[in-house]
């Protein structure tokens, strides 16, 4: 063997799950992504003949009492939620082994923060289009009395569904709070003045760890929104969390129509759901959706280019921001935080090139 022959060798590394069985149902066939706090893979459901993303939660975290509630209570939240724009929950449960798992639907496509990190700002059309999907997904989850908390574009998935190019659907509720009668749970999984959820999305009262509402998850969709239109985040000048909240407290935002080319009523949607005061955002997702659907009827032209790349208004030349580091704690992390090369990204769903017909 020549030193170029060795210089090109790759040594393959097995998942061991692969190929065996989860609860007598799950067949693992490939691992999608990992992270310190488990795994997704692609797994076929023996009893429907169906293509699964099983996410199963690494053993050596059994023992933690507040991962376990999270992973259950992301499978609680997903369980009662059957909106289009929801990532769908088939089977939530334990193995006799203790293996913590759930079984949710297979998506394609790429997560709206790999499209704006490939593209920078998105044509002001577009952004709307998937604010008013992630709208329907909040609408059904507040009804139920489920808080999101994390949401943020690395959540927000988009695939090709019939003719929708960009068919939006809303993952990972693994932090999601559950409200019963108008009170927080009793179970809550964190403690008061705990702050959890990426900062850099977060309203001023999720970051001083008090009481989140569908009001708080409304500000989180007005930053995704300002940053899919400009390239940067409303707040994008702090670093830490401190200097976060100080800007939270203190700054205001500069209007959208400064920074680029959308109709002034966007602008006013978009600064009303930044509002530092949750009494003065939208009342509820649903009052949100009819305003944006305003904005798209008032500004309706004959044809919408399918191409997300293409408008007629001027994109701006603006650095992207990168996206946030994290918290160093384990309990504080992106369930799944590494990725696996042999998949283009870490969110649930998301799969490689289809395997070929059996």
């Amino acid at each position: 063997m020549t030193a170029d022959d060795t210089n090109r060798t790759r040594v393959a590394i097995r998942d061991p799950l692969v190929g065996t069985m989860v609860a007598g149902r799950y067949r693992i066939e490939l691992r999608i992504a990992a992270g310190g706090f488990g795994a997704i893979y692609r797994a076929l459901d023996l009893e429907t003949g169906t293509d699964v993303a099983l996410k199963l939660l690494h053993p050596r975290l059994t023992s933690d009492r507040a991962v376990v509630a999270r992973f259950r209570r992301e499978g609680a939240a997903l369980a009662q939620l059957r909106d289009p724009h929801t990532v769908q929950a088939y089977d939530v449960g334990e193995t006799e082994g203790g293996e913590l798992y759930i079984a949710m639907e297979l998506l394609e496509g790429e997560s709206l923060h790999d499209r704006f990190r490939q593209l920078g700002p998105l044509p002001w059309r577009h952004v709307v289009a998937i604010a008013r999907a992630v709208c329907s997904s909040l609408a059904e989850a507040h009804a139920l009395g489920i808080v999101h908390r994390d949401l943020k574009p690395a959540n927000i998935h988009l695939e090709e569904r019939g003719d929708e190019r960009n068919f939006v659907k809303v993952l990972d509720f693994g932090i999601a709070k559950i409200i019963h009668g108008g009170a927080l749970d009793s179970a809550d999984l964190t403690t008061a003045g705990q702050m959890i959820g990426t900062f850099d999305y977060m309203a001023v009262e999720q970051m001083i760890g008090g009481q989140c509402t569908p009001q708080s998850d409304l500000f989180t969709l007005g930053v995704v929104m300002y940053e899919m239109l400009t390239g940067v985040r409303p707040f994008g000048e702090a670093q830490t969390a401190t200097q976060m909240l100080a800007m939270l407290l203190t700054a205001t935002p500069e209007p959208l129509v400064r920074r680029v080319d959308v109709p002034p009523e966007l602008d006013r949607v978009v600064m009303r759901c930044l509002d530092r005061s949750a009494a003065r955002r939208y009342g509820s997702a649903q009052e949100l959706a009819v305003e944006l659907d305003f904005v798209l009827a008032d500004h309706a032209r004959p044809r919408i280019p399918a191409d997300p790349t293409s408008d007629d208004q001027t994109r701006p030349t603006v650095p992207v921001a990168p996206a946030a580091a994290g918290f160093d704690s384990l309990d504080e992390r992106t369930w799944i935080d590494e990725p696996v090369l042999v998949a283009k990204s870490t969110l649930p769903g998301i799969v490689p090139p289809k395997k070929p017909q059996r």
